[in-house]
């Protein structure tokens, strides 16, 4: 059992990973991330946000075959 929990954070830093890189890639940075599963949520600061929103399809796109069904834009700044 212990053996799977550590299988099942290992896979989850990985995806966090992934997440941040695809982020950087949009030039979106400093967010912090939440593992929620299935659920993943993402603060950024105000700034970021309406960037965020313009390339909602994209990111979706990107992040949602690492494993999460929902992302989500946390609407308290940083």
């Amino acid at each position: 059992m212990e053996k799977e929990l550590d299988l099942e954070q290992d896979e989850n830093h990985t995806s966090l990973k992934e997440v941040e890189q695809i982020l950087h890639e949009f030039q979106i940075e400093d967010a912090l991330l939440f593992d929620h599963a299935p659920v993943l949520r993402i603060q950024i600061s105000e700034e970021q946000f309406a960037h965020a929103l313009q390339v909602r399809e994209t990111l979706v796109e990107r992040i949602k075959p690492l494993g999460y069904r929902f992302i989500a834009l946390d609407l308290d700044e940083l």
